[in-house]
């Protein structure tokens, strides 16, 4: 690229976390989904597992994405096409991605953190990197699939504590101009689509007895902690 040969790269990062009312492993499994992602993702056109190995565990894709601001080319956006190495750790419910090659930025990382919140969603807050208190809680009681097909009242349904963080580095100074937007507009809506996808795809059979097995395991010992005390 012409520009890394005259300009100092620009690193910026940005971190977003919200509380989904969805099962950690379901969405997991539905960022592994690669190939799926030109499907659902804003901006995505294309994407490509072009190789697994480690055991499944490491893979590389290609994504093609877009890119659209007012101040970048004349408000016309940028496409870019790259490749990106992804690490999986299911036993840490993590999921980083970097980079491997592109033409219109140096670096380009992210990565998700999973877990399970079992606290009503009314006392849970979210936290941004500006250090804020957010509301960005969705119990989604609309959403069928979030009752395994029975009665929300009687299965408590975990939630998942969501931490996305991307980070670019980038030369070109146009696209330097408006990174902190860029970095923004796309976590927020990756989260958006991916609570979105979730919801859209019903629950696989083992989750939902998963799900079963630890609400009934946890209400057990809520009511052996209740006799107890009494």
């Amino acid at each position: 690229m012409l520009f890394r040969r005259f300009f100092q790269p620009v690193t910026k990062r940005f971190v977003e976390r919200r509380i989904l009312a969805t099962h950690p492993m379901h969405l997991f499994r539905i960022i592994q989904d690669v190939d799926a992602y030109a499907q659902f993702l804003p901006l995505c056109t294309d994407s490509k597992i072009l190789c697994v190995y480690n055991g499944g565990r490491t893979f590389e894709a290609t994504l093609t994405v877009g890119f659209l601001s007012q101040r970048i080319l004349g408000g016309r956006g940028f496409t870019e096409t790259y490749t990106s190495r992804v690490q999986v750790q299911p036993e840490n419910m993590t999921i980083a991605t970097t980079s491997i090659e592109s033409r219109l930025f140096d670096s380009l990382k992210s990565r998700w953190k999973l877990g399970e919140v079992w606290e009503p969603p009314e006392k849970v807050s979210s936290i941004r990197q500006d250090g804020d208190q957010h509301d960005d809680i969705d119990d989604g009681t609309s959403s069928s699939n979030n009752s395994c097909g029975g009665d929300p009242s009687r299965l408590q349904l975990p939630h998942c504590d969501v931490e996305f963080e991307v980070e670019m580095t980038v030369s070109d100074p146009m696209i330097i101009q408006v990174l902190d937007a860029i970095l923004k507009s796309v976590a927020e809506k990756q989260v958006e689509a991916f609570d979105q996808r979730c919801r859209e795809i019903s629950l696989p059979e083992d989750i939902q007895a998963s799900i079963q097995y630890e609400s009934e395991k946890r209400q057990q010992l809520h009511h052996g902690n209740n006799k107890k005390w009494q």
